[in-house]
C-alpha cells in the first residue's frame, strides 16, 4: 500500500497499535498537498510508524490541520490558559459546560466575565486577574471525555476529570469497540471509549450498505468493481469507464453515514488506446463549442493528466463544465482551474457577441469557428480558422468594429 501513496507531506506524532506507544509518523497523500491553510475533508492520507514501519489509513477531516475557522464553536478557551475575547467559549475549570463570553471587563485586579449559557439570563463572574503570556493552543482546547466523538488528530484537549492537557494521538480499536488515544502531559496514555453514535458499524454490514448504494446509483459501473471495508474506511478497486464515473463513486461512498472515508484504487479502463494529443484535440473542441463560455483557456495534457486553466462570467460557470471533461475517454487525472469575473466587472460583453455573430456568418470565413471575449483590456480571439488569410481577416474584422488595435488573436489554423 506504501507505493500508493508516494508523497510524503509531514510528521506527526501518533499512537501505533505495533509498538503499543505513541511515536513519530510520516503521513502520506495519493497527490502532493500542502497542509498550509487545511485540506478539503475526504482526503485519504497514509500514516507510517517510523519505528516499526505499521501503516494505517486516516482522513484529511479526521485531523486538526482541517480549517478550525469551519468548527470554531467546539474549542472552548479555559479561562487562565487563554487570551479571551468576546464571542469566545470559555471554559472554567469545575463547571459543567462553556459558556459563550458575551463581554468582558479588566479591572486593576479583577476580571468580570459576562457569560451566557444558552438558557436564562447571563452570568457575570467575577475572577482574579491573570496575564496569559503564552498559549499552548491558541484557538482553544477539546472538552475531554464530552467531546471525545469530534476530537481530531493533533487536537489539544483538556480532560475535566483528571484535570489535565493533552493531545489527540490516534483513534483505536479493542476488537470491540472504538476509542480515543490521547496522550496527557505526565505522559499517561488515555483510551476513551468513543459514544455509540460514533463506534463504526460493522464491517459486513457496512459493506452492505455501501454496495447497496452503489447499486442503486451506478447500476452499468458494479460488475466491475469490488470494495474492501474496515473499521468504516472504504477500499475501492476494479476499473471504471471515465474519471467521471470514478469520481462519482468516491463521492457516493463519501456521503454514505458511518463511512469514514474512500481510498480509491479503481482504475480508468479505456475501450481503445488513446493519445494525449487525441484528449487535448477533443477538450479543447470541447472549450470552443457554443454552449461552453469560457475564454483564454490554456490545455495540458501529460499522461492522460489534464490541467485547463481558463476565465469565465460569473453568469456562465457550471461546475458541469469540469464534469463533462472528466467524461472525455483517456483522462486519468484532472485539475481544473477556472476563475469567474463578477458580473459587476464584465465589459464590452454586448459588442463581442455582435462580434461573433457577424464573424459566423460571414462568407470568407466558412469553416471557422470564433469565439470573442474581452479580458486585461484586450478582445481575445479563440477557436480556429482554415487558413491564415482567415486568421487574418478575423483581426481586421474587430479591429474595424471595435475600433481598436488592442487584439489578441489566439485562433488556431485546423
Amino acid at each position: 500500500m506504501r507505493a500508493l501513496f508516494p508523497h510524503r507531506l509531514y510528521e506527526q506524532k501518533l499512537f501505533c497499535c505495533r509498538c503499543q506507544k505513541v511515536t513519530e509518523h510520516n503521513v502520506f497523500a495519493q497527490e502532493n498537498y500542502t497542509t498550509y491553510g487545511g485540506l478539503e475533508s475526504h482526503i485519504p492520507l497514509l500514516c507510517c510508524c517510523c519505528n516499526c514501519q505499521a501503516l494505517f489509513v486516516a482522513f484529511s477531516h479526521e485531523f486538526s490541520f482541517c480549517r478550525k475557522e469551519l468548527c470554531n464553536q467546539d474549542y472552548a478557551k479555559i479561562f487562565g490558559y487563554n487570551r479571551i475575547t468576546p464571542g469566545n467559549w470559555l471554559y472554567f475549570k469545575g463547571s459543567l459546560k462553556p459558556g459563550l463570553v458575551k463581554s468582558i471587563f479588566q479591572g486593576p485586579e479583577k476580571e468580570v466575565v459576562v457569560l451566557n449559557y444558552g438558557s436564562g439570563p447571563d452570568n457575570k463572574i467575577e475572577c482574579p486577574k491573570v496575564v496569559v503570556d503564552q498559549e499552548d493552543s491558541p484557538e482553544g482546547y477539546r472538552l475531554l471525555p464530552a467531546q471525545s466523538a469530534y476530537t481530531l488528530l493533533g487536537d489539544n484537549v483538556y480532560h475535566s476529570i483528571r484535570d489535565q492537557f493533552g493531545i489527540a494521538v490516534g483513534m483505536v480499536n479493542d476488537g470491540e469497540k472504538d476509542k480515543l488515544a490521547v496522550l496527557l502531559k505526565d505522559n499517561t496514555l488515555l483510551f476513551i471509549t468513543l459514544p455509540l453514535p460514533a463506534q463504526n458499524l460493522p464491517n459486513d454490514k457496512l459493506a452492505e450498505t455501501v454496495m447497496g448504494k452503489l447499486k442503486q446509483v451506478f447500476p452499468q459501473d458494479i460488475s466491475r468493481i469490488s470494495i474492501d471495508v474496515g473499521q468504516g474506511v472504504v477500499f475501492l478497486k476494479g476499473s471504471v469507464r471515465n474519471l467521471s464515473v470514478k469520481r462519482g463513486l468516491c463521492a457516493c461512498i463519501n456521503g454514505i453515514p458511518k463511512v469514514r472515508g474512500c481510498v480509491d484504487f479503481s482504475k480508468i479502463q479505456t475501450e481503445a488506446i488513446v493519445t494525449d494529443r487525441q484528449i487535448q484535440h477533443t477538450i479543447e473542441a470541447f472549450l470552443e463549442s457554443p454552449a461552453v463560455r469560457l475564454f483564454d483557456y490554456n490545455v495540458n495534457v501529460s499522461a492522460g493528466k489534464v490541467e485547463v486553466s481558463a476565465w469565465c462570467y460569473e453568469k456562465n460557470y457550471s461546475p458541469e463544465i469540469e464534469n463533462k471533461i472528466a467524461e472525455i475517454p483517456g483522462v486519468m487525472a484532472l485539475h481544473c482551474a477556472i476563475s469567474v469575473i463578477p458580473e459587476g466587472q464584465i465589459e464590452n460583453e454586448q459588442l463581442c457577441k455582435e462580434l461573433e455573430s457577424e464573424l459566423a456568418v460571414h462568407s470568407r470565413l466558412q469553416g471557422s469557428k470564433i469565439k470573442i471575449a474581452f479580458i486585461n483590456k484586450k478582445f481575445l480571439l479563440e477557436g480556429h480558422v482554415v487558413s491564415v488569410i482567415q486568421k487574418q481577416f478575423a483581426t481586421f474584422c474587430v479591429a474595424k468594429k471595435a475600433k481598436t488595435t488592442s487584439i489578441d488573436n489566439r485562433l488556431k489554423l485546423q
